[in-house]
């Protein structure tokens, strides 16, 4: 089966109507739009687009540009726009439209039809649009060459109260084309498919015959790291894997980087998460129909007890091959794997019993996805932004995450909200530690260079792989789970160096983010913020 990889539909026609001085950018941001739409609904018959230049060569061919030709003009792609519109198109119309008057005639067709109209104003100064003059049009006209032209020798009425104003001279094509997304979100004519998704944690505690139960189990003892794992899952961060992953979830995480649900639909999971075992811990282990979990390095207590377990080889070099595009030991993450036992154990269900509290004065930030997004409800955000990241911040990364809020308002967000989320879980020895990195963001927020306001700061626990674009998958999918709109993606997020030359970067530092824009149409409506360089300057 081919899945669609639509993020929204189209619930209603709608007349989008552009106007503005000639070089405004009327048809490019038309053309820009329609792309982007065509992409999101995987529909090309769900746009068209009306321009001026292009109309006058066919149905209005004869019309010149005197007043009473302009008005005409505008009559005419006033009743097609119309017909369009009841047939549940969107229209982009670009004409620069000059006169009030003809503009308002094609509002009051719409709407005594109960049709959407959408009066644009794109706002370019006369100085911006002259600046560009793509067709030489500004040239002749200031010649005389062309004796009528608007802006010039013919008046242009800006529109007093239009619906948008899109200032292209000020706003990038991708500014103008997402506020004007965000419109067509906003008034119901583009819509999402899936609402923000929260993962919900699957820790229950344990009734009282379950507790005596699970106190006789025989034990598997977990390090530190694979209690991340275990709160990776247990959290919900994992969704929709709902225990160590068995045979058939690793090798589809492998191979097509996704795991199904029980109802079979793929979700993006690139991130293999397992627990291994020694030949030793299979032999006690096997016959057994319940085993009880615990972290020692952390407390006595039964964390989860895996039901009906199920023993499966641990191959390692498919895995490291597969997850990090090569094979050597010297890869960090490659090492922790080559020192795991010789199976993987899975089971038919795990019941998680207890959140784990790992007691190192983190754990206050450790939320799981729905309280992350509880307090994205408290404080009435209407986007929220993630952002990973595994260093201290520094000045590039402050001023990045500042212009994104301010894009987003541009964008006609209210009160977008910026979940700085740092990687918890386990790094190499020559990343800072998470204590550090914590205190560093806290310190920047509560002296104002990030404004509190604006910020949760939350610990993500996964461990690292350092496994490039797949992994980048993995920060991204994962962080859908606790409603966020959009993820920042910049430059090599989980790279490392070659295992075996230490001269080279073992990946290439942009496939993550090709790679993540390429696929966003899986991260359930979560629109990828792409970067080029958040740099520092280390010269003094």
């Amino acid at each position: 089966m081919v899945e669609s990889t639509a993020t929204h539909k189209s619930l209603s026609g709608a007349t989008y109507w552009f106007t503005g001085l000639s070089g405004a950018g009327k048809s490019t941001l038309s053309e820009a739009l329609k792309k982007e739409i065509d992409t999101r609904t995987t529909d090309p018959t769900k746009v068209f687009i009306l321009d001026g230049d292009i109309i006058r060569t066919g149905l209005n061919k004869g019309l010149g540009f005197s007043p009473e030709d302009r008005s005409e003009n505008i009559r005419r792609i006033s009743e097609v726009s119309k017909l369009f519109n009841m047939a549940g198109v969107i229209v982009f119309v670009a004409f620069i439209s000059p006169y009030s008057k003809d503009r308002d005639f094609a509002k009051n067709l719409h709407k005594e039809s109960g049709l959407k109209f959408f009066e644009c104003h794109i706002s370019a100064s006369l100085e911006v649009c002259e600046g560009r003059d793509v067709k030489g049009l500004y040239k002749k006209a200031r010649a005389g060459i062309i004796p009528v032209f608007t802006g010039i020798s013919d008046p242009y009425e800006a529109p007093a109260n239009a619906e948008l104003n899109v200032n292209t001279g000020a706003q990038t094509l991708a500014e103008s084309t997402s506020f004007v997304l965000k419109h067509m979100e906003n008034q119901g004519v583009l819509v999402k498919k899936s609402a923000p998704r929260v993962a919900q944690s699957l820790v229950r505690e344990p009734t009282a015959t379950e507790s005596a139960e699970y106190a006789g189990l025989t034990v598997l003892d977990i390090d530190i790291q694979q209690a991340q794992y275990l709160q990776t899952i247990g959290d919900g961060w994992a969704f929709p894997l709902k225990r160590f992953m068995n045979e058939i979830e690793v090798l589809e995480s492998l191979h097509m980087k996704t795991v199904s649900d029980t109802n079979g639909e793929r979700h993006l999971l690139s991130a293999v998460i397992t627990q291994d075992v020694t030949d030793e811990q299979k032999a006690a282990l096997a016959g057994h129909k319940k085993i009880a979990i615990k972290c020692s390095a952390i407390s006595n207590d039964v964390l989860a007890v895996i039901n009906e377990p199920v023993f499966f080889d641990n191959r390692k070099e498919e895995i490291c091959a597969r997850q990090f595009g090569c094979f050597g030991f010297n890869h960090p993450k490659a090492g922790v794997i080559a020192a795991q036992g010789n199976f993987l154990v899975s089971g038919s269900s795990m019941h998680f019993t207890k959140r784990v509290v790992f007691g190192d004065g983190m754990d206050k930030y450790r939320y799981t996805p729905t309280e992350i997004s509880e307090l994205i409800k408290a404080r009435g955000a209407d986007a929220v932004y993630a952002f990973q990241v595994r260093n201290p911040l520094h000045n590039g990364h402050v001023l990045l995450l500042k212009d994104t809020r301010e894009q987003l308002i541009k964008q006609g967000y209210k009160n977008p909200i910026l979940l700085l989320h740092p990687l918890g879980g386990w790094c190499k020895d020559d990343d800072v530690p998470l204590g550090p990195r914590i205190f560093q963001h806290q310190a920047l927020i509560d002296d104002g260079t990030l404004p509190g306001e604006h910020i949760i700061l939350a610990v993500w626990p996964s461990p690292m792989y350092y496994g490039g674009p797949t992994e980048v998958l993995w920060h991204a999918s994962s962080r859908v789970g606790c409603g966020i709109t959009h993820f920042i993606t910049g430059r090599d997020p989980a790279g490392c160096k070659h295992p075996e030359d230490k001269t080279k970067d073992c990946y290439d530092v942009w496939h993550g983010q090709k790679l993540l824009v390429h696929n966003k149409g899986m991260l359930n409506g979560v629109e990828v913020l792409p970067f080029k360089v958040a740099a520092y300057n280390k010269v003094a």
